[in-house]
């Protein structure tokens, strides 16, 4: 079996490579089979940035290459790939473009095997309509999501996917986000922030109404898209260790109010660095003692919330810090992440009737 795996799979944003890749793109669609990702079968991730999506790239695709011949292709691509009895489709589909790699391949009955993997919510239907037209032509669905939004799936537009779904939690590698918040401010000048970009799935705008509420507490939002009003706006920045000690030293607390957002990645990365967390259950993550609970709808609740924080004494923040963080380090780790991959593309080999590698090879582990 050959493995064609779709994902993020350039690093280069800057302005050559940016205009490099519409080039390559051009000639793709003029038929000349050039690479956004240089060497498909051993392509170079030294210097990415250890965050998704290209973390998820950088885990998987060697996971996949001990197992089979496995290609990758950059999400953005315009190449044709052809389907065959020995040929597995696996990654992202590109939103509302059938031009894009895997969105025209997912298409090609001839692939023994064919199973998205991207982040999941329902919420906000409008995030992931666009995938229904491909649902009845996968396998499988690898769904990136938090356990709350499997747990209420079949109350979502989309319950009839669920069959196929294999829920898949987020991983981060702790050791690359080492512990910076180790002391915290006193109590009445704590402050609370936001990483992220500003958008409706991640509820920036309930961030705005609630510090509009809270006026006696500050929050920053760093990131980008419009600043949001009632808060310090700040542009991003490049999260270096240099970075991420002075805002610890500013900083105490991370919040979010997410109401359609899969599963954050800067969630588990702050955990890891130490800032006590504040969500709601639709950023995917709930029911966990390590997290501090935060409504949608309930804003009284929410300030009831940041007012505990800001006078809780520093050992009980100190001890849901270390809590949090051997969370990280135990449940959200990269080999439960491919563990969980590699257990999903078995399921839907056999849904499919098919056998891709030795079974013994993928549930070895196995939860």
């Amino acid at each position: 079996m050959r493995v064609h795996f779709v994902y993020a799979g350039r690093s280069d944003r800057d302005r050559y490579g940016v205009a490099m890749g519409r080039l390559k793109r051009i000639a793709q669609r003029a038929g000349i089979p050039v690479s956004l990702v240089g060497s498909r079968t051993a392509p170079r991730m030294e210097g990415w940035m250890q965050r998704s999506p290209l973390s998820i790239t950088a885990n998987v695709f060697p996971m996949l290459q001990s197992r089979a011949k496995t290609l990758l292709y950059d999400w953005t691509e315009e190449i044709r790939i052809s389907g065959g009895s020995e040929e597995i489709l696996f990654g992202h589909p590109y939103p509302e473009d059938v031009r894009k790699v895997w969105n025209r391949a997912c298409r090609d009955e001839r692939f023994a095997l064919r199973v998205a993997m991207f982040p999941l919510s329902h919420r906000m239907a409008e995030e992931n309509a666009w995938f229904d037209p491909y649902y009845r032509h996968v396998d499988g669905l690898l769904g990136i999501m938090g356990p709350y939004w499997f747990d209420t799936w079949d109350e979502s537009p989309f319950a009839h996917w669920k069959d196929k779904i294999t829920r898949v939690d987020m991983a981060i590698d702790a050791s690359r986000f080492p512990r910076v918040k180790k002391r915290f401010n006193p109590p009445g000048k704590r402050t609370f922030f936001y990483l992220g970009r500003s958008a409706a799935m991640k509820g920036t705008h309930l961030l705005s109404i609630l510090f509009g509420l809270a006026r006696q507490h500050r929050c920053l939002v760093i990131g980008s898209g419009p600043p949001v009003r009632n808060t310090e706006f700040r542009p991003w920045k490049f999260l270096d260790l240099s970075y991420m000690n002075r805002l610890a030293l500013e900083c105490d607390f991370f919040v979010t109010l997410g109401v359609s957002d899969p599963n954050p990645t800067t969630i588990l990365e702050c955990m890891a660095w130490g800032f006590p967390v504040c969500c709601t259950p639709q950023t995917g993550y709930y029911g966990m003692p390590e997290i501090i609970p935060m409504s949608i709808t309930d804003m009284r609740h929410n300030l009831q919330k940041l007012d505990e924080l800001q006078y809780a004494p520093e050992e009980r923040l100190l001890d849901l810090a270390d809590k949090a963080r051997r969370l990280v380090e135990t449940r959200f780790t990269w080999e439960r992440f491919n563990r969980t991959v590699r257990d999903g593309l078995l399921r839907a080999a056999h849904a499919r009737g098919v056998s891709i590698w030795e079974d013994r090879a993928i549930v070895e582990g196995a939860e």
